[in-house]
């Protein structure tokens, strides 16, 4: 094992991890050790002939496809959901009236009925 460099090593257990299913280059870095731009460039290799494939996607916490995962063969990369502009400001404007809904609930809640109402029946009913 003298003549064999580490960095072929882990390259072989890439590819071991590989054949058993699809991986992502984040479980690929955490498992080999090997850096990130030395996994993307491997991977930019392999696909440039064709050796592996984009077959899906990972969402972030913001809910957009951004991280790759990757599948032995070749194939056709799927191509990642795109958002329209128009969808995008309907999202927007829909969690702003939800912000809004909420503040002018909490609103009502703190300010609530004064303590001389409170005994009086007629005034606290609704």
């Amino acid at each position: 094992m003298s003549d064999v460099k580490v960095v072929h090593v882990m390259y072989a257990l890439v590819f071991k991890m590989l054949l058993k299913e699809p991986q992502s280059l984040d479980a690929l870095e955490e498992e080999t050790g090997l850096s990130r731009s030395t996994l993307y460039r491997m991977f930019k290799t392999l696909r440039k002939h064709k050796v592996v494939h984009i077959s899906d996607w990972e969402q972030d916490t913001r809910g957009r496809d951004a991280i790759a995962v990757y599948k032995l063969g070749a194939g056709r990369d799927k191509s990642k959901y795109k958002i329209s502009g128009a969808e995008r400001t309907r999202r927007y404007r829909e969690r702003l009236k939800q912000r809004k809904q909420t503040e002018e609930l909490g609103k009502l809640i703190t300010k609530g009925v004064s303590n001389a109402k409170r005994t009086d029946p007629q005034a606290c009913a609704v």
